[in-house]
């Protein structure tokens, strides 16, 4: 049965008449302040303890199961992102060969074309070296006639 604030107060105040206000106030201080079945016991705090430990351990085994989750998404995340860098890498150099393929084409291109070109000055500094000492001839020819008929007329 609960103590009342009454009953406190009554046996305060029998305590003071026959003990004395200072060791009625300690005896006082003795007893619990509310009913002693509000009292926790050992096997209470035994209970409590256990209940948090096994707490404690659920809430570290959770996470423990959501680390190792994580831990999975970034790995598998991470052996994505590595594979899509060495599609990449594959790309660009598949594209760095093709355009070194181009460039080799161009530069044959040109070659090839100036080769032509260098041809065709040649055939033309022949054809104009040809047709010059032609002129040259006819030339001569023209001044001998010239002189000829020049002596002739003289």
């Amino acid at each position: 049965m609960a103590t009342t604030q009454a009953q406190r107060a009554s046996l305060y105040n029998t305590m003071a008449e026959l003990m004395g206000t200072e060791d009625a106030e300690t005896l006082m201080q003795q007893l619990p302040p509310g009913d002693w079945d509000q009292m926790a016991t050992k096997d209470d705090i035994r209970v409590l303890g256990a209940t948090l430990t096994a707490a404690l351990a659920e809430s570290s085994a959770q996470a423990s199961k959501e680390r190792a989750e994580i831990i999975k998404a970034f790995s598998e995340r991470h052996a994505e992102a590595a594979k899509e860098r060495a599609e990449i890498r594959e790309a660009g150099a598949e594209r760095h060969a093709e355009a070194a393929k181009e460039r080799a084409e161009i530069i044959k291109a040109f070659s090839e074309r100036h080769a032509e070109a260098a041809k065709e000055r040649a055939e033309i500094i022949k054809a104009f070296s040809e047709r010059h000492a032609e002129a040259a001839k006819e030339r001569a020819e023209i001044r001998e006639a010239v002189s000829d008929r020049h002596s002739e007329l003289v």
